[in-house]
């Protein structure tokens, strides 16, 4: 057994030297298949994966090949634990011309192991991993394949990168959602489904609270599919998208027939379908009807469906037998609130995508407080480094305290109508203004303040606050969002208008 050193780098370069001296000495691989192993350089172990870089797909082809079962027996037997390597290509700037035969190698056999990729294969982090050293930078997954910009926010509200074809965020990736025991069970089955390992669990149903990752994997799902195989046809939609398309097909009488030929096209015709929030398809027989039958021509062409929703399949409300049934019979799976380690783990992870070094004790304090999901872990550390940024003074657990102190009361209720109101009261607008259509500054940056406390503070999903906001789609609240999220590390007045109004909403409520 490889000795843990706590320096994921010092442990890979160990448990790498040991596995290669044994694979050296097997015999039963010939010496071309040996020889594939020369180029693989360590980069770092993080709980039960080890990175290794390869400078080309050849060698990377092979390894994951005939040399994919040795490579797993020899490392299990060096750590004594089930270790799974993750590849990375990294060509190199000079490198000798190589002399081996090139084989055309077996694809390796199906298994929850990262699978090979164009660039990039899955960089899988556990609590050990956790415990043992702050989370590292990932390497950014391109969603396609040219690579995306990476990604500045990794967990809950990043920034939204969306692909306007296949709508996916490319920012959501397996890469940067942080498994613990609460979410591991569906993240290794949304893996499996990715790779296409995972047919018996077609269609895979995925549920739980707000702001607990369901969205993260859905879009992880797409990402990595692409990525193995660039061809597929992939969509990600919300049940208020898909609606909304379904309706918009049905408007004009002269050409609905045509338009619906060409919606049933768009749907039907895909290889991978990821439907968020389906419990809002509730109660809309056409739209239920319809999606109905585009559930059974992608189920009987074996394509892939996920759907997330906020509870179990046989709990949805409006929904008919013959549909629940349907979900319920492939695979169902729960995500829950993260434990103390994994808020810890994910709030480091946003801290090293974000370029931000939080001492641990801060990392800590918040992990702690915040318990419920991952949006108000965000929320919390975005608040602490945007105080620290504007007022020029290091990140330090009194700062987070005297920072966090109006946010840390608990089973206080805030309605999104007591958010208007006090909004529009603190701007001098009414109640209207900010709910109605005016795109004057002073109403549109009010407006976009109170959709980020209603983000905050409710619980309500980015559909519902649209809603109250007069209708606007769920798009227009992320993107309100986003900006105030970004403003308030830029801009004094901003965050200070978002402090003011959350010990507002806190005070009031306590009343």
């Amino acid at each position: 057994m490889v000795n843990v050193s706590g320096d994921p780098a010092i442990e890979a370069a160990h448990i790498w030297a040991d596995t290669l001296t044994m694979l050296k000495h097997s015999a039963s691989l010939t010496p071309r298949e040996k020889g594939w192993l020369e180029g693989v350089v360590p980069e770092g172990a993080f709980g039960s994966t080890i990175v290794l870089c390869v400078d080309n797909n050849d060698t990377l082809q092979a390894i994951q090949g005939d040399l994919n079962e040795p490579l797993l027996h020899a490392l299990h037997t060096v750590t004594g634990t089930s270790m799974f390597p993750a590849f990375k290509v990294v060509p190199r700037t000079e490198t000798k011309p190589q002399t081996q035969p090139e084989p055309k190698p077996r694809h390796a056999a199906k298994s929850y192991t990262p699978a090979a990729s164009p660039t990039v294969t899955e960089f899988a982090k556990d609590s050990r991993a956790n415990r043992h050293a702050q989370a590292p930078k990932p390497e950014p997954r391109p969603a396609a394949p040219a690579p995306p910009k990476e990604p500045q926010f990794p967990v809950g509200g990043q920034k939204m990168n969306r692909d306007p074809e296949t709508h996916l965020n490319k920012n959501f990736t397996f890469d940067s959602f942080v498994p613990g025991d609460s979410n591991r069970f569906a993240r290794t089955v949304a893996l499996a489904v990715a790779e296409g390992s995972g047919q018996d669990f077609n269609p895979l149903c995925i549920y739980g609270g707000s702001g607990l990752g369901k969205t993260h994997l859905l879009n992880a799902i797409g990402n990595y599919a692409l990525v193995k195989d660039p061809s597929l046809k992939v969509r990600y939609v919300t049940s208020e998208e898909f609606t909304n398309e379904f309706i918009d097909a049905l408007q004009n009488p002269n050409q609905s027939q045509g338009q619906i030929a060409e919606f049933n096209r768009r749907y039907r015709q895909v290889d991978v379908l990821l439907i968020d929030d389906i419990q809002f398809l509730g109660g809309k027989e056409a739209t239920l009807d319809q999606f109905f039958h585009t559930f059974n021509s992608l189920h009987q062409a074996n394509k892939r469906i996920v759907i997330a929703s906020d509870v179990a399949p046989k709990n949805l409300k409006g929904f008919e037998a013959r549909l629940i049934s349907r979900f319920e019979s492939g695979l169902t799976v729960d995500v829950k609130p993260p434990d103390l380690e994994t808020r810890i783990a994910i709030l480091r992870m946003i801290a090293s995508m974000n370029g931000s070094k939080i001492p641990n004790d801060v990392l800590d304090l918040i992990a702690e407080r915040f318990t419920e999901n991952i949006r108000e872990l965000e929320g919390a550390l975005t608040r602490v480094t945007a105080v620290a940024s504007l007022s020029n003074q290091p990140v330090t657990r009194a700062l987070a305290e005297q920072t966090l102190q109006d946010f840390f009361t608990t089973d206080v209720e805030i309605k999104p109508t007591d958010i208007i109101g006090q909004v529009a009261k603190y701007f001098h607008l009414t109640f209207d203004d900010l709910v109605g259509r005016s795109r004057t500054k002073n109403v549109a940056l009010a407006r976009q303040i109170a959709m980020y406390l209603a983000r905050e503070m409710t619980s309500m999903s980015l559909l519902d606050i649209g809603e109250v906001f007069g209708g606007r789609d769920h798009t227009t609240v992320m993107h309100a969002y986003t900006r105030v999220s970004d403003e308030m590390q830029q801009k004094q007045e901003i965050y200070n208008y978002v402090m003011e109004l959350t010990v507002r909403l806190k005070q009031n409520s306590n009343d």
